[in-house]
């Protein structure tokens, strides 16, 4: 068993990769820390801020819990609010925006299952 806590989102880790701008992360469950097949993270998205666009051999799946988010998923976009729960395949391609002026965080759980 391993029991953590959220923390104020100006907590979470900065995260920085190439192609995002205003995201931060918070590492709930992953094998460093308790679960060996899923991991489980907090995301945080300023506004005017993005994710990259990305594509990964794993599946996952996202839930909002505040703002509201614009996905873009292969060539489709969606517009996602508190509540709404989207599942990107494994190698989809996909990227968040924020356009909004309320920062936007979700949950996102995935594998570590996939090659």
């Amino acid at each position: 068993m391993f029991l953590t806590k959220d923390v104020s989102p100006d907590e979470y880790e900065v995260y920085e990769t190439p192609g995002m701008k205003g995201v931060r992360r918070r590492n709930f469950l992953n094998p460093e820390n308790s679960s060996k097949n899923f991991a489980l993270r907090a995301y945080t998205i300023e506004p005017s801020g993005h994710t990259s666009y990305d594509k990964h051999p794993h599946e996952h799946g996202v839930y909002m819990l505040s703002g509201k988010a614009v996905v873009k998923v292969g060539e489709d976009e969606f517009i996602l609010t508190p509540g709404d729960v989207l599942h990107i395949r494994a190698n989809e391609p996909h990227q968040f925006f924020n356009y909004g002026s309320e920062l936007v965080k979700f949950l996102c759980v995935r594998d570590f299952i996939s090659p």
